[in-house]
């Protein structure tokens, strides 16, 4: 597969600019906390970098079903993968769960509200 040179940069932008606009939008959503983990806040754009957000919400919606909401009410332009999780399950999960402890690794928080679940991650 030949290199397309500056499409990383390209891709960079992209994933910039969705993640301004989901920061505004989740907020009126019902958010409580929102923040980006994976390859984007560890600077490691490629062409097919996804954006892997953490979304801290009370819900009563099955986990398995809670991305359905913020992908029918976001709408990505580029792949996303939305994580969420009410603040009890991740006050309960979040130093005993393989899957939250590897989002902590490299969890950049975009905001919380005054709870500050997510603490100081980053």
């Amino acid at each position: 597969m030949p290199i397309v040179f500056g499409f990383s940069n390209h891709r960079k932008n992209l994933l910039e600019k969705e993640l301004s606009k989901f920061s505004t939008e989740s907020k009126q959503l019902g958010a409580k906390s929102l923040g980006v983990f994976g390859d984007y806040p560890l600077g490691n754009v490629l062409p097919d970098t996804s954006l892997d957000l953490l979304i801290i919400q009370e819900t009563d919606e099955m986990f398995h079903n809670r991305d359905e909401f913020w992908i029918t009410h976001l709408r990505p332009s580029v792949h996303t993968r939305f994580f969420v999780y009410t603040p009890k399950e991740y006050e309960d999960l979040r130093n005993n769960n393989f899957i939250i402890m590897s989002i902590k690794n490299s969890l950049e928080i975009i905001f919380q509200d005054e709870d500050k679940v997510l603490g100081n991650e980053r």
